[in-house]
């Protein structure tokens, strides 16, 4: 099974049956009656960060940045994390301390307590995270309306842009900002929590564009169409020096930590850059609007076991 296939079967051979659940499977994090919300998401050496470029401190960062973005997609709070670590038995205290100095480092800006976790033995690094929230009423994907618009806070592609340049070895200082979203990205808690009283529906854009914005129309049961794609000039650079098209590639570049969300016309927010992308219309699927054509199109962001 293909990572979606595989959610779909969870989901449907086993469904929500304690009444303190209020959504489980099918968002970016589970939330209960109460207002708790609960995250999980593990990291593997090799897949989701590459030691030849990342420091110990920039992996803990950058992890706790990934969390907590679930929790800002659901306009909650962060509470506390549980971090477990897989470690190899050569593992240096030191390299276990700028670790957790990256943890912290963004736990202590979004006041997020370390309240636990776990500790084992592997041949390989790797790190999952449960981060609990809270919040009074969660932005869910199941809640964008036809007459919607669909927004995204800030330039999508710019993550995957610094992880090509930081990989292929392109110029570094022609990426500066590229390079910063892939190692130092934010979760968006406080853009979440302002916009909330604008916004239907919500999703981090951890997978890339058109994957994320197909959950939102699946998940709303509407037709979503991607109108005006804002591209930034070190995306822009980049695919003029591979000759491709940087259309395609932020469609398919996932792990920004940016908002996309639908609502009706959002009033400006200060501090808070706001794209307009898109529109919410009746019917089903995911259209993307160029040179005058509508063009259907599936999602193309990474999947696991695709």
């Amino acid at each position: 099974m293909s990572e979606l296939t595989l959610i779909k079967y969870i989901r449907e051979t086993f469904p929500d049956h304690r009444d303190e659940i209020l959504k489980g499977i099918g968002d970016d994090a589970m939330v209960f009656k109460n207002g708790f919300v609960v995250s999980t998401d593990s990291f593997v050496e090799g897949i989701h960060f590459d030691f030849n470029y990342f420091t110990k401190y920039n992996l803990g960062y950058r992890c706790m940045c990934a969390s907590l973005s679930d929790l800002a997609a659901m306009s909650a709070e962060p509470i506390c994390a549980l971090i477990s670590l897989y470690l190899p038995v050569q593992t240096k205290n030191s390299d276990i301390k700028q670790l957790y100095r990256g943890f912290n480092s963004i736990c202590k800006k979004y006041k997020c307590d370390i309240s636990g976790g776990d500790i084992i033995e592997s041949p390989f690094w790797g790190i999952t995270i449960t981060v609990i929230g809270k919040t009074k009423k969660p932005l869910l994907r199941s809640g964008a309306k036809p007459g919607d618009f669909l927004y995204t806070t800030n330039y999508l592609g710019l993550a995957e842009t610094g992880r090509i340049v930081l990989s292929e070895g392109y110029k570094k200082t022609q990426f500066t900002q590229s390079i910063k979203r892939h190692l130092y990205p934010e979760p968006r808690i406080n853009e979440s929590l302002r916009l909330r009283q604008f916004a239907h529906a919500g999703i981090d854009t951890s997978d890339g564009l058109s994957t994320d914005a197909f959950h939102l129309s699946e998940e709303s049961k509407v037709k979503i169409v991607i109108e005006n794609i804002p591209i930034h000039p070190e995306v822009r650079l980049l695919f003029k020096i591979k000759k491709l098209s940087p259309i395609d590639f932020i469609l398919s570049a996932g792990e920004d930590f940016e908002l996309l969300f639908t609502g009706k016309l959002i009033k400006k927010i200060s501090g808070v850059k706001i794209f307009k992308i898109g529109k919410v219309m009746e019917g089903r699927g995911l259209y993307l609007s160029y040179a005058g054509k509508l063009k259907k199109i599936l999602p193309s962001g990474y999947e696991h076991l695709k």
